[in-house]
């Protein structure tokens, strides 16, 4: 099985996802921040729910202008009583509370005279606007309008319009089930002792970051020996997506593609023609997923973000997976060989900053700290010219419904 192209990858992924899908749950909407929506919401009480006044001020009939018009009482936020203006009448009225019957204007306090202090009277000023200062009934949500689509997944501000329809519960999609592990003999955990010849396992401890950071919440399960018993009994496990790091490239401890050809799995992706990140596999197993990301750190990374996270966005019921570039101008000249290229880099005032120049191989990490955002490039940029706009993804990934091409060509 060949090295697919980075699109095919993405498409093959995306034609993958389309018949997977989790079970719901009715949650308080304190547990459903980063929740995926599993049904459209309807508004049921428009808003504003009610004719209000916009600010402080003076509630008048613009029929009345340039009248000497008498006070009649005062009306605040939260008032349920009926008020209705009569010719040359007007009323104090703080915002937010109900507009009276036959008031069409809002003058602020201090457009008249007295200001907030008249007693008895006021005289009203010329010119003015109906509906001025006033917040009609639906017009920011009319009655039955849709405010939020299944597959969003809820932020603070949608959670604040649920709250809002007088909503404490709402349907969502259950959570993916993800397992993370390790595999390698030469590894140890980051709190155990390490020679000068075993490495410690830094890798899942990224995953499982990036995964919280997208979302989501993954199980770490330890580290896999090099031992083809363990990766079939892990891949029997009840995950819908099983992430493991090392044991994708060709060497002669790696058992991944022999296990799940073992246990019936479907091979979707064994490589891609990326650097870094070309030795990645990708499986499916029934109705799960098993994803083996290279053991080099920079290579796992950048594709666990920019082609796995997609996936998993898509996999959670998400309408909007597909990731979206930015931009900018290149700030630095550079040369590349003629392969697909993933280049980190650092997004500044002036545009997009190659880090350390480029020079840095898969191995490393400390590029990743010093980078927010990656531009992919195909085989045929081999010259990136200092000042030519470039397509650019930052880290914390803008989401659309609509796929678009985020490779530079």
């Amino acid at each position: 099985m060949k090295a697919l192209t980075l699109q095919e990858a993405i498409n093959l992924l995306n034609k993958a996802g389309e018949n997977f899908s989790l079970n719901e749950e009715f949650l308080p909407l304190q547990e459903c921040l980063g929740r995926f929506l599993a049904q459209d919401i309807l508004c049921k009480k428009p808003l504003p729910a009610f004719d209000n006044s916009a600010m402080d001020g003076y509630a008048v009939n613009t029929a009345d202008e340039g009248n000497k018009v008498k006070i009649l009482q005062s009306v605040f936020a939260g008032d349920m009583q009926e008020t209705t203006l009569n010719k040359n009448e007007c009323v104090k009225i703080m915002t937010g509370a109900k507009i009276p019957k036959n008031a069409n204007c809002v003058i602020p306090f201090e457009k008249i005279q007295e200001g907030l202090n008249a007693k008895d009277f006021i005289v009203l000023p010329k010119n003015l606007e109906i509906g001025a200062n006033i917040r009609k009934i639906g017009e920011e949500v009319s009655l039955d309008s849709k405010l939020l689509s299944r597959g969003e997944m809820l932020d603070e501000y949608d959670l604040a319009i649920l709250a809002s329809q007088g909503i404490a519960y709402t349907k969502v999609l259950e959570s993916l089930k993800i397992g993370v592990f390790s595999g390698g003999d030469e590894l140890k955990e980051p709190w155990e002792f390490s020679n000068a010849y075993q490495i410690h396992n830094s890798n899942t401890t990224m995953i499982l970051a990036t995964l919280r950071s997208f979302g989501f919440y993954g199980n770490y399960g330890g580290i896999l020996r090099d031992k083809k018993e363990l990766l079939i009994n892990t891949l029997q496990k009840p995950y819908d997506v099983i992430f493991t790091t090392g044991g994708a490239s060709k060497g002669e401890a790696d058992f991944m593609y022999e296990s799940l050809k073992e246990c019936g799995a479907e091979i979707l992706i064994n490589g891609i023609q990326i650097k870094p990140g070309k030795p990645i596999m990708v499986a499916k197993l029934k109705n799960k997923f098993l994803i083996a990301l290279p053991g080099n750190p920079l290579g796992a990374a950048v594709l666990l973000r920019f082609l796995i996270i997609p996936f998993l966005r898509q996999l959670s019921g998400a309408n909007t997976y597909y990731p979206q570039y930015i931009l900018l101008k290149n700030s630095n000249a550079f040369k590349l060989k003629s392969r697909m290229n993933a280049m980190l880099g650092e997004i500044g005032s002036s545009g997009f900053y190659l880090t350390q120049g480029g020079k840095y191989n898969s191995g490393e990490i400390l590029p990743l700290t010093k980078s927010n955002s990656i531009a992919i490039f195909d085989e045929h940029c081999t010259e990136i010219e200092l000042g030519r706009e470039i397509k650019v993804l930052p880290y914390p990934i803008l989401w659309s419904k609509e796929k678009c091409d985020i490779i530079n060509h």
